[in-house]
């Protein structure tokens, strides 16, 4: 922290003309905007339990991951997390700008800031409503007080650019912070608004105060915050609740001592975001996936979204009520039993070879093998084209008589054909799986 004592000699500097400056408020017009065209938006509350560092995975990856796989399912996601909480507050108090460090400086308490002062070896502490006065004074340019003909104009300055100075240093040193922790892409999506972060009581203070300062443990407090966040979640009949495996061990505890009240209907809309979160997590390319691409196709995707969180639902009906581990393995043999079968089958059926196939039946050809190296010739001319036409017209120019027209047939068949695997509830994972790849 910058030095107290050379904090406490400017503020006596920004008390002294404190009285003669006025502060006008910007105006702000309100904008009204048009109401969504969504009656009942799918909302995902994600809940996340601290995470050690003695693995080889960072702190906030599983966050990160489940935040993307609710992301393909659900309009709103929301992280009820203790680990995204604690670093977000303190990042947004950093981005904030306009005092560098002394913005940080400003929103921890006093009994913090002058044990961190005593600690640093400063005996001096700060005037009452020092914040309101040394935020007046960073907002007014040096010109002002050198036109007022008050001193301090010089030291003001100084203070400015080590406000800057250090604001910067400490935004840089954040970002390393998030990335060690595994968070950038979740404070992407958190600035864009794509996701929102749960209100957990989490604060600069909570997190920087020292253990020693307080005998009470502030971290009970943030943990009962967080329990209280999910029970509340859970009994919500507009959120479906995703949890990591050790908050769905502890909620499905608490069920079972009775600490709290069996919610059927909660647990079926945990395991909609169980299914639909799930179900998305397991494809192939998902790993590699980045937040805005996802965004990008829940947008471009939205008839096959309706249809596969149908299916969702649909599924939800015949789970058994149950979280945690129990949960995760009845989501994992829905996907072996159903879910892959059905994507693989999609994924042959909607193959560009597919036309292939189609046409050799058209035309009566015993082997299929043996039709592929007859058109090798004119598949390999249009190999790097994306255009079917043009293989079609080579096939098709291969064959003679009635033939032709069969081929014509079976190309405008394939085509229509299409539509079905396309209505397929689940399209959503096959396009999806297709696009990452």
């Amino acid at each position: 922290m910058l030095n107290v004592l050379r904090l406490s000699e400017v503020l006596v500097i920004l008390t002294r003309m404190g009285k003669d400056r006025r502060h006008r408020e910007p105006r702000r017009e309100r904008k009204r905007t048009l109401d969504t065209l969504s009656e009942s938006p799918i909302k995902v509350a994600i809940a996340t339990s601290p995470q050690s560092s003695a693995t080889d995975r960072r702190p906030l990856d599983q966050d990160t991951e489940l935040t993307k796989a609710a992301l393909l399912y659900a309009d709103e996601v929301e992280l009820v997390s203790l680990g995204v909480s604690m670093f977000d507050e303190l990042r947004q108090v950093i981005d904030a700008g306009e005092l560098g460090e002394y913005g940080l400086l400003a929103s921890l308490d006093d009994d913090t800031i002058n044990y961190l002062a005593t600690r640093g070896g400063s005996g001096n502490t700060l005037p009452p409503n020092w914040r309101e006065t040394l935020a007046a004074g960073l907002a007014m340019p040096p010109e002002a007080l050198e036109a007022m003909g008050i001193e301090g104009a010089d030291t003001l300055r100084e203070l400015r650019e080590a406000a800057t100075e250090h604001g910067h240093r400490m935004q840089q040193d954040m970002a390393n912070v998030l990335d060690e922790q595994g968070a950038t892409e979740l404070v992407t999506a958190i600035k864009s608004g794509a996701i929102k972060v749960a209100e957990l009581g989490v604060s600069p203070t909570s997190t920087l105060r020292p253990t020693d300062l307080d005998p009470t443990d502030g971290g009970d407090v943030q943990i009962w915050n967080w329990i209280d966040a999910l029970v509340t979640r859970l009994t919500d009949k507009k959120t479906r609740l995703l949890f990591d495996k050790q908050a769905g061990g502890l909620i499905q505890s608490m069920l079972e001592e009775g600490l709290i009240a069996s919610n059927p209907q909660g647990l079926r809309l945990a395991a909609q975001a169980a299914l639909g979160a799930g179900f998305a997590e397991r494809l192939p390319a998902f790993p590699t996936a980045k937040m805005d691409e996802l965004l990008d196709m829940r947008r471009e995707l939205a008839l096959p979204l309706a249809r596969y969180r149908g299916a969702v639902s649909r599924f939800s009906k015949e789970m058994p009520q149950v979280v945690g581990e129990d949960l995760d393995f009845e989501v994992e043999q829905l996907w072996i039993e159903t879910v892959k079968p059905v994507l693989l089958g999609l994924e042959d059926e909607l193959a560009d070879h597919g036309l292939v196939r189609e046409i050799a039946r058209s035309l009566d050809v015993q082997n299929i093998r043996d039709f592929g190296a007859w058109t090798t010739g004119t598949y390999l001319a249009v190999g790097s084209s994306t255009s079917l036409d043009a293989l079609a017209a080579g096939l098709i120019a291969s064959t003679a008589g009635g033939a032709a027209t069969v081929a014509l047939e079976a190309l405008r068949a394939k085509r229509e054909g299409q539509a079905g695997p396309k209505a397929n509830e689940f399209y959503l994972l096959y396009e999806a799986n297709r696009r990452l790849s």
